[in-house]
């Protein structure tokens, strides 16, 4: 390797993020051991105190995507991140605040939503908190915003998808995005344009939002590609706007401050305190 390709992959956000996440591991959990790739070898091993596998597990496990066996291990994993942010609530849902809903009632994750199309894989949301005034569906990015993303859609939903989301902000983003595959570069926007798709056939009229929740480090501003994913994601909120479900997004360390301004119940601080130990981590 010459020494430019050296300090092109050590300048890299995607590889500078995933090193600090590791440390991050390390640091919180300092007997456990993490292979080359940055895996551990269950998953039960990639949970922070207070977390219980008894909570996730069978949801998890029930997933398309098999998140126990495969993703679920690694120390930058979305859906362990999601999983230790949010799996002590599952005992208590009401306790529960998110931009878009409070008060629910059950709280599941890897929550399979059809969207009605049929040979197309339904889409899995990481978290989904459902009460009497609505629900919440979370989709977690770790590292996944750090990958160039293009566009795909298969010809079936602009050719099955013929009920009232035809007429929607999400259909016409989703034409939008056929024209122009690379609109976005860091902004997974066929994937999210997908979840609304399948929220709005698995729920029909009643009042959704769709969480994007993204992991940011402690200084944003050491790499541009985290203010760029930002201005993605407004631009991408303007282009729905109006649309159902309703579009939100907010990143973890912004939800984390959330909740700090109302710390209830009495062990949420000291969740908030493992979780920014564990990644709240400077670049």
């Amino acid at each position: 390797m010459t020494n430019a390709n050296h300090q092109q992959i050590t300048r890299s956000p995607l590889n500078a993020c995933r090193s600090a996440l590791i440390r991050g591991f390390l640091s919180s959990a300092p007997h456990a051991v993490l292979d080359e790739k940055g895996y551990v070898s269950e998953g039960s091993q990639n949970l922070i105190e207070g977390v219980r596998l008894a909570d996730f597990e069978a949801d998890l496990r029930q997933g398309d995507g098999n998140e126990m066996l495969k993703k679920f291990r690694a120390a930058h994993s979305s859906s362990a991140l999601a999983v230790n942010t949010f799996a002590p609530f599952k005992a208590n849902p009401a306790a529960l605040r998110l931009p878009g809903g409070r008060d629910f009632a059950t709280l599941c994750f890897e929550r399979k939503c059809p969207h009605g199309v049929v040979g197309r894989r339904s889409p899995n949301l990481d978290v989904l908190a459902d009460g009497a005034n609505g629900l919440v569906a979370v989709e977690s990015k770790c590292l996944e915003h750090l990958t160039p993303h293009q566009a795909q859609f298969a010809p079936a939903y602009d050719a099955q998808i013929r009920d009232e989301r035809r007429e929607s902000a999400w259909f016409l983003e989703m034409k939008r995005l056929v024209q122009g595959p690379r609109s976005y570069r860091w902004l997974d926007a066929a994937q999210l344009v997908k979840h609304a798709f399948g929220l709005a056939f698995t729920f029909g009229k009643r009042p959704a939002t769709l969480l994007y929740l993204f992991w940011e480090p402690s200084n944003p501003e050491a790499y541009s590609a985290f203010s760029e994913h930002r201005a993605e994601v407004t631009r991408f909120a303007k282009s729905i706007a109006g649309g159902e479900p309703r579009f939100v997004a907010i990143s973890y360390p912004e939800l984390w401050k959330l909740w700090e301004a109302h710390p209830e119940p009495e062990w949420l601080p000291a969740h908030i305190g493992r979780l920014r130990a564990r990644y709240g981590l400077a670049v």
